[in-house]
């Protein structure tokens, strides 16, 4: 596992979006349009300014998969992360899906411990490279960095629900949003 740098944040963007373009999760947050694609892309660098603000963003050795890692608990409110809000706002998910994206949201942290906790946002890997082992590989060092807090992460995918099992995490609420989103932590 290596950290990301800014060479690497095209690279990361064409991993996650590649590997999320299909998500009901992502789609639910990004205004569907024209310009989907834009804004999913859009949506990844917003969340790589987070992971490197709040948190971390790495990749595996071979840079074909990438993990956003966030520390809650350090988020803080500043002029450039606002900046950056309004930019997801105006850019990524419309100003008339501004409230159920709200909603969807607190009905997610009525999950998060009140403590610190890591939150695994994202994980992809390239679709070239997929079933390689390269996912599994960057997920037990991600796992290993973060052995000292709670893990959470959701996702909207049944397939990887077996995956993230053989790592460990266990299903704790299941929410309902026009599609269903699983919501696991570690054990």
């Amino acid at each position: 596992m290596i950290v990301a740098t800014q060479k690497d944040k095209e690279r990361i963007i064409d991993i996650i979006a590649t590997s999320f373009d299909t998500n009901k999760s992502i789609n639910y947050v990004v205004k569907q349009d024209d310009k989907r694609r834009e804004r999913l892309r859009s949506l990844i660098e917003y969340s790589i300014f987070q992971g490197e603000k709040f948190g971390k963003v790495v990749m595996s050795e071979d840079r074909n998969a990438a993990c956003i890692i966030l520390h809650p608990w350090q988020k803080k409110v500043t002029l450039s992360s606002i900046l950056w809000d309004l930019r997801l706002i105006t850019n990524v998910i419309g100003v008339r899906n501004v409230g159920r994206v709200l909603t969807r949201e607190k009905l997610l942290k009525k999950n998060y411990p009140k403590t610190p906790f890591y939150h695994l946002w994202y994980i992809g890997v390239d679709p070239k490279y997929q079933n390689r082992g390269i996912g599994s590989k960057l997920l037990r060092e991600v796992l290993e960095s973060c052995n000292d807090k709670p893990i959470y992460l959701e996702t909207s995918v049944v397939s990887n629900l077996d995956w993230y099992a053989k790592h460990n995490f266990e299903i704790m609420d299941t929410l309902e949003l026009g599609y269903t989103l699983y919501v696991l932590r570690k054990k």
